[in-house]
């Protein structure tokens, strides 16, 4: 095998690493589905760091769901899943789906133009819709290399006067020792965001009623700004 078809495999390749994440949303959908299977599926693409899904659930999900999430995914790794793709017509796609009583689905096969090919991806008792393209098989997955990295809310398709969903954001890599890179990176980093430390030293906080996106400035911060303008006006 020449060096160009090895690397074509591998996580300097941005299509493969697309692929893989997009797979391990898959993965975590299928997970999502044997351990809460009355939850509905939205969407779950890869993105720049990782992979989300996005699900319709009455409660958000807690630490405890997320290692319970990641231990089935790792036992869906193992189990080597072939993924199998294959088409529909748009009645029986909608049918399809509509017996699965995934009414996400069903909106999104309605809204594709009408010459488009809708396709699913089959993989052991799950099958979702989507374009692809995925791994040939869950066990190209790395089980233990697998972390699913925070939950937060979303609007479904990003409109603010559709259904709040919750979305489980993740991430993988071919080998354990990348990932433990990865999230020892993310931890210092984290010890230098701004938005922790300045609400570790009393400068600001948020309320829910003014919205995170407007910090209120405390006693320290309120010092902070005013010595910060005396500084400006003594060197202008």
């Amino acid at each position: 095998m020449s060096e160009e078809v090895k690397n074509e495999f591998t996580f300097e390749n941005p299509e493969y690493r697309k692929t893989y994440w997009h797979t391990c949303s898959h993965v975590l959908a299928q997970a999502m589905k044997r351990l809460h299977p009355e939850v509905k599926l939205a969407i779950g693409p890869s993105i720049e760091n990782g992979f989300y899904y996005d699900f319709d659930t009455p409660r958000p999900f807690t630490p405890e769901d997320l290692a319970a999430l990641e231990a089935e995914m790792r036992k869906i790794c193992k189990e080597k899943l072939k993924l199998e793709r294959f088409e529909l017509p748009r009645e029986e796609a909608i049918k399809f789906m509509e017996e699965k009583e995934e009414p996400y689905k069903v909106e999104l096969i309605q809204d594709l133009p009408e010459d488009a090919h809708i396709s699913f991806y089959k993989q052991g008792d799950f099958t979702d819709l989507c374009a692809g393209p995925h791994l040939d098989s869950t066990g190209r997955i790395k089980g233990n290399a697998i972390k699913l990295t925070s939950a937060t809310s979303a609007y479904w398709r990003g409109d603010s006067n559709r259904k709040m969903l919750q979305r489980i954001y993740g991430v993988a890599f071919p080998k354990k020792d990348e990932l433990d890179e990865y999230l020892a990176k993310q931890a210092e980093a984290l010890k230098r965001d701004h938005n922790k430390l300045g609400r570790e030293l009393e400068y600001f906080t948020t309320v829910d009623v003014i919205g995170q996106g407007l910090p209120v400035l405390l006693p320290k911060g309120a010092r902070v700004v005013q010595l910060l303008q005396r500084w400006i006006e003594d060197t202008e």
